[in-house]
């Protein structure tokens, strides 16, 4: 077991961990995770089903107790708690929270491996099932969702600081803790973050919780500025679950000069698509909530597209038509429906958690929900969601057919699960070789086979050929250079382009498959670390690349292999630029709030609230914003939205509680454009005694 060089840091990490996973994790376990209607258990941190003695885990089941109760002392969680006990293969867990459908709990570290009875204890009776225990079962790293999926439980072992990261912090590296559960560290445990190891300095038990593990780690120079990668554990001869961080470039080389060290940016690149038939493309920024439209002859951004508020743009299809984009908004489990003639959100159709993914097939969009382990399937003409599919843990990516036939990656699975989109049933599943935690996945032509990327568990760009009707594989290392692994990838007729994105280059794949034998040989064009995201543009043969550190479109010629020019894609069209959000603020569509009456209400009343406005259309809630910490107050509700036509008047009806507070409240309206600002004077409503 690696000894920490700094106790303190080790000290100060536990610490402010034990806030987030007291106040956040085990509450956030109670909403996010799945409900089972018998007993089993999983591991809290990844949901394998596949548990270590010693481990945290999170128990389902209907009916297991009639109370909800938590620990007070996360540290020394009690053997029985809302007079409720758990017994795993005989032995007592002890319980950080009960309730009637969910417990979590750390297994005693004497739980026997094997399938263990499991008995729970409560004044509503007993419920029994059973848990599949093994001391080599693989580790599951925390993530902030509570899924095992997204943003990683990773914090600054320093500051306690949760965001995006620095290589280094000033002058010298910064230290990172990571949390996890059911790792083996018998022997030395590793770090993979974007494919490459990071120097382990300390893996244990954290001071801070039963059963919770701490690793802390610094990163290889080289990742300066490789963005949003993967992350994962390998211990005990086992890979964890994957989750991400986002890495900055160093101070003086990302977007702008004002950027700093550990400072989480307003404006980060995300995806890329092309518009068919023209030399227009659609790039996304999930933390300005935009979609920018790039002229790719004129290099330079034509309009800014305002999403809703922390929309966290993940990724964006066009239809074959090019009227209709589609975009995926991974922190509100919807889909923006962008009319492309008018560059309005016309819509938003409600998805599963964490959709990070989409495809298009005939009348059909498949999005692959992330956080939920499930694909839903909504009619494109209709707008109407078909059917939501159960897939494979930690669901990552899509490709699709014409026959309106999907593949989608599940990441910690190592699986690739088949789909038929008319139907709305997964029609079979292809398992990948052990510890492959498979990412992007783009058809080959009408081949029948698919390229997928592996860009966690490797530095040598490990990426998949794979025949999608028996699953034989062949496996190519695109990244001599051992930078780090597979990205984003796109196919252009029977060439592969994969993003090396912490190794900041792209490799040309041209496949030959014959006879069901693949073969091909890379070539790597070095270019710059961060290419996180790909798409072809047709019309001028170009391979369209996200730069993210760099805040630029990279454009790649597939006639010469070249890089034929840049295209800054965080400035807006007005040139605002900035570490900000002026742009999302000001784009076109942006709703605004110009005039409202009335302007006061009293309490206990109902009143008829109408506002003057601009793009009002499909406004979905009317919230009355308390100056003091900026939340809406629950007391003062609106309900009953009408919008005109042209998104200029919407009415509601207001009802003032007898418990509101008199004083001043900021009016906004929220829609799928964006949200009206509260800094207008025209937006102060006045609750009178």
């Amino acid at each position: 077991m690696y000894l920490f060089t700094a106790k303190t840091e080790q000290a100060t990490a536990g610490r402010k961990w034990k806030n987030v996973f007291s106040a956040c994790l085990l509450p956030l376990l109670a909403v996010t995770g799945l409900q089972a209607q018998t007993v089993s258990v999983i591991n809290a941190a990844s949901f394998s089903a596949v548990v270590a003695p010693g481990s945290i885990v999170t128990i389902f089941g209907p009916n297991l107790t009639t109370t909800t109760a938590a620990a007070a002392d996360a540290s020394k969680p009690p053997l029985s708690l809302g007079a409720t006990t758990v017994t795993v293969g005989g032995a007592a867990a002890n319980l950080f929270y009960v309730s009637p459908n969910q417990i979590n709990a750390v297994l005693s570290a004497s739980t026997a491996a094997g399938t263990d009875a499991v008995v729970v204890t409560s004044p509503g009776g007993v419920s029994t099932g059973t848990a599949i225990v093994s001391a080599t079962a693989a580790p599951g790293l925390f993530s902030l969702t509570g899924t095992g999926t997204h943003d990683g439980a990773i914090i600054d072992a320093i500051t306690g600081r949760i965001g995006a990261f620095s290589v280094t912090s000033k002058t010298s590296a910064t230290y990172l803790s990571l949390f996890l559960t059911g790792a083996n560290f018998t022997t030395p445990p590793s770090v993979l973050i974007g494919g490459l190891d990071a120097n382990v300095t300390y893996a244990g038990p954290s001071p801070c919780c039963a059963g919770l593990q701490q690793m802390n780690v610094t990163m290889p120079a080289s990742l300066a500025g490789a963005g949003r990668v993967p992350v994962v554990v390998k211990a005990g001869g086992q890979i964890s679950n994957v989750v991400e961080i986002v890495i900055l470039p160093n101070k003086g080389e990302g977007q702008f000069d004002s950027d700093d060290d550990n400072q989480t940016r307003n404006r980060e690149l995300s995806a890329v698509a092309t518009i068919p038939g023209t030399s227009l493309a659609l790039v996304a920024d999930e933390n300005d909530d935009v979609i920018r439209v790039i002229d790719i002859a004129s290099k330079k951004v034509l309009r800014t597209i305002a999403l809703a508020e922390h929309a966290e743009a993940a990724a964006i299809a066009v239809n074959a038509a090019g009227t209709f984009a589609y975009v995926t908004e991974r922190s509100r489990g919807r889909v923006a429906v962008i009319d492309l003639k008018t560059f309005n959100v016309k819509t938003e159709v409600a998805v599963g958690n964490g959709p990070l993914a989409i495809a298009l097939s005939g009348s059909k969009a498949a999005v692959v929900n992330g956080d939920a382990n499930s694909v839903t399937i909504f009619d494109t003409t209709t707008l109407a969601v078909t059917s939501t599919v159960a897939v494979g843990s930690g669901a990552r990516s899509v490709t699709a057919d014409a026959l309106e036939h999907a593949w989608v990656t599940n990441q910690n699975d190592g699986t690739i699960s088949a789909l038929n989109l008319t139907t709305g049933t997964v029609t079979g599943t292809l398992t990948l070789a052990a510890g492959t935690r498979p990412g992007a996945i783009q058809l080959v032509g009408t081949t029948g086979f698919a390229v997928v990327a592996d860009p966690a568990t490797s530095a040598s760009g490990t990426v998949l050929v794979v025949n999608l009707t028996n699953g034989a594989t062949t496996v190519f290392n695109v990244n001599p250079a051992r930078t780090g692994g597979s990205g984003d990838l796109v196919v252009v007729g029977n060439t592969a382009y994969i993003a090396n994105q912490t190794g900041g280059s792209i490799s040309i794949l041209p496949l030959t498959i014959a006879g069901g034998v693949v073969t091909g040989t890379v070539t790597t064009v070095k270019i710059n670390s961060g290419m996180r995201s790909l798409a072809f543009d047709a019309k001028d043969n170009l391979i369209l690349a996200v730069h993210e550190s760099a805040g630029n479109i990279v454009l790649f010629s597939v006639v010469s292999n070249t890089v034929t020019g840049t295209i800054k894609a965080v400035s807006s069209e007005s040139g605002k630029d900035g570490n900000d959000h002026s742009d999302h603020d000001g784009a076109p569509n942006s709703p605004g709030l110009f005039v409202m009456t009335p302007g006061t209400g009293r309490l206990n009343s109902t009143i008829t609230l109408t506002i003057i406005g601009v793009n009002l259309q499909s406004a979905t809630a009317v919230n009355f914003v308390l100056p003091a910490g900026n939340v809406a107050d629950s007391t003062i509700v609106a309900s009953g939205l009408v919008v005109n036509a042209t998104g200029t008047q919407l009415t509601a009806t207001v009802k003032i509680a007898a418990t509101a507070k008199p004083g001043v409240r900021f009016v906004r309206v929220m829609t799928p454009n964006g949200t009206t600002s509260a800094e207008a004077s025209a937006a102060n409503f006045t609750v009178l005694p």
